[in-house]
């Protein structure tokens, strides 16, 4: 079957907006997986681009809209949570976000430019950057803190070069700056 248009199902308008005065959350939905086994998704959303378009399968815009946010205060587009319940125990992993870049084939060359998570800005003309402002902040919010800012599961290409060009028993972080490979050293052991 398929439907033509812009929307099959909207809540709202830009002009009238569903609105809120003080706490509020507009839609919360609740499951539980109580099987011992099997992967159970709260909400699973494919989106196939089967021709030349393009789109997202989940687009999210928290926008201030004036000045309303108050000091200390946070408007998040994303908060994605990974909690570890009072008493819980993970054996194997828990994300709060995970991003898998998959490719499908057996020799695929799908070309573009891939990746499992891009950051990106959109700013206009003249404003003025704070001190603050960047591309990743990391907080630590709560009393015990993590030590690792990241960690890599295994050695990989990324890591050492090795699938490119640098082989050196010094580690490195291989990126890529404008079409060319720059490395950045890291260094294994005690701090100095």
């Amino acid at each position: 079957m398929a439907i033509y248009g812009p929307k099959v199902r909207s809540v709202g308008t830009s002009t009238y907006p569903l609105t809120a005065w003080g706490a509020h959350n507009f839609k919360r939905d609740y499951f539980e997986h109580a099987g011992a086994s099997g992967d159970v998704r709260g909400t699973y959303q494919d989106l196939d681009i089967s021709s030349t378009g393009s789109g997202e399968t989940l687009r999210l815009r928290g926008i201030a809209s004036g000045t309303l946010v108050a000091t200390g205060g946070t408007i998040n587009a994303l908060h994605a949570t990974g909690r570890v319940a009072s008493g819980g125990t993970v054996k194997g992993a828990l994300n709060a976000i995970r991003a898998t870049l998959e490719v499908a084939g057996t020799t695929p060359t799908p070309g573009g430019t891939l990746a499992a998570l891009q950051l990106d800005s959109n700013i206009s003309t003249g404003w003025t950057a704070s001190d603050n402002d960047a591309f990743i902040r990391v907080t630590q919010s709560g009393a015990g803190t993590l030590d690792n800012f990241i960690n890599f599961a295994a050695e990989s290409g990324c890591l050492d070069g090795t699938n490119g060009t640098y082989s050196t028993a010094q580690g490195y972080i291989v990126v890529r700056v404008d079409g060319s490979t720059y490395r950045m050293p890291f260094f294994d052991g005690a701090d100095d």
